[in-house]
């Protein structure tokens, strides 16, 4: 009986995990992967920052089908399963999934356990996905028509995420448009202990000659939404009206059904040295949803690289790997549209020039197709 790999998640990490498992474990030892995910479509939101505004992208750019990149493999030793986990059992290995095509829940039995679930923008902005495909569509074509339409537009959070956003539409609407960022603290990026002084004035500097408005030591603390747009009360009682409200503080995990003992005190899973599970023996997590890096896009090849070799290992008795090493260098690459940008390795500030031609013209969609067909990492071969 071939050892069944149940894998929760095919994002950003866990689609590459199942296409590296399938070519290089498999010819090694009888396997089943089974990839369980409520999408059929993998969502490049590498370039939503951007995406987000009509015209940027087209959806074929962004939303890439699953399925065909696992035609290659024989099929009895890959499944994929659309639907969402809703629970796990360990004491039986199971885990119990909501199909999505008539809400029916299916067992799935498992031998080894991948969670790879990742996370999702605080507020449901469909920068990341929201559910199906179907609904996270849905959800991204209303936002960007309220964008497309707006004459001026909100953004909470100073993290990367909402600098680029600002970024991204000032530099396509330039000063037609109002543009605001709103920052709890003084400065863009300052949150982040680990940003150069040198990157977060640069990235102010960028932001503001582009036209952004800074909103400084504000927190938007309620919103009401009426025919004439949406008002927002700030932390100082201050009020402001807008087409467009952008909530891009923070993430979170998409962990509830995870068991509770497996879970932080954030709400991560806490894992070992080796992306174990703590308090397991058969089930890891990486991405989003682990303890053991910060939720960063940048550091997810090495992830996959050593848990595949682990579970390979594992799996044929081979040597068992050494401990993971997390990433301790800071990577930070902040593209403001085509021509502005900056970043940041270890204790170095990036070029904007550097920044802007890898990831500023085409926010790497160039390489998604490759990555979703099991072709290749972000920045190695698979």
């Amino acid at each position: 009986m071939p050892e069944t790999i149940v894998i929760l998640g095919a994002g950003w990490t866990g689609l590459p995990l199942a296409h590296k498992l399938l070519k290089y474990t498999l010819p090694k030892k009888p396997i089943l992967v089974i990839l369980v995910t409520p999408n059929t479509h993998f969502f490049w939101n590498v370039a939503a920052t951007r995406g987000l505004i009509p015209g940027e992208f087209s959806e074929d750019q962004l939303f890439l089908p699953i399925a065909p990149g696992f035609a290659k493999y024989p099929p009895s030793s890959f499944e994929l399963v659309l639907g969402a986990a809703e629970s796990i059992d360990a004491t039986t290995n199971t885990v119990s999934v909501l199909i999505n095509t008539d809400g029916a829940r299916r067992t799935v039995s498992y031998d080894q356990l991948v969670i790879a679930t990742g996370s999702r923008v605080s507020g449901d902005m469909p920068l990341k996905g929201i559910g199906t495909h179907e609904e996270t569509l849905a959800a991204w074509r209303a936002l960007q028509s309220k964008i497309g339409q707006a004459r001026d537009i909100v953004i909470a959070g100073s993290g990367p995420t909402g600098v680029e956003v600002a970024g991204e539409l000032a530099a396509k609407y330039g000063r037609t448009r109002s543009i605001t960022l709103v920052m709890s603290g003084t400065k863009p990026l300052e949150k982040h202990a680990s940003v150069l002084p040198s990157v977060i004035s640069t990235a102010e500097g960028d932001l503001l000659k582009l036209g952004v408005k800074l909103l400084r030591g504000k927190r938007v603390d309620s919103v009401s939404t009426a025919d004439t747009g949406t008002k927002l009360t700030f932390s100082d009682g201050s009020e402001m009206q807008t087409d467009c409200y952008l909530p891009l503080f923070g993430l979170k995990t998409n962990t509830s059904f995870v068991p509770p003992a497996w879970l932080d005190s954030e709400g991560n899973v806490s894992v070992d040295d080796h992306f174990r599970v703590v308090g397991t023996g058969n089930v890891w997590a990486l991405g989003d949803v682990g303890s053991m890096e910060p939720k960063q896009i940048t550091i997810t090849d090495n992830q996959i690289i050593y848990l595949a070799e682990h579970l390979n290992a594992l799996l044929t008795g081979a040597p068992p790997s050494k401990a993971y090493e997390p990433e301790k260098k800071t990577l930070i690459f902040l593209s403001l549209g085509k021509s502005y940008a900056t970043g940041q390795v270890g204790n170095w500030r990036l070029f904007g020039f550097l920044v802007s031609w890898v990831k500023g013209r085409r926010l790497f969609t160039d390489a998604a197709r490759g990555y979703v067909g099991g072709e290749k990492l972000r920045h190695s071969s698979l």
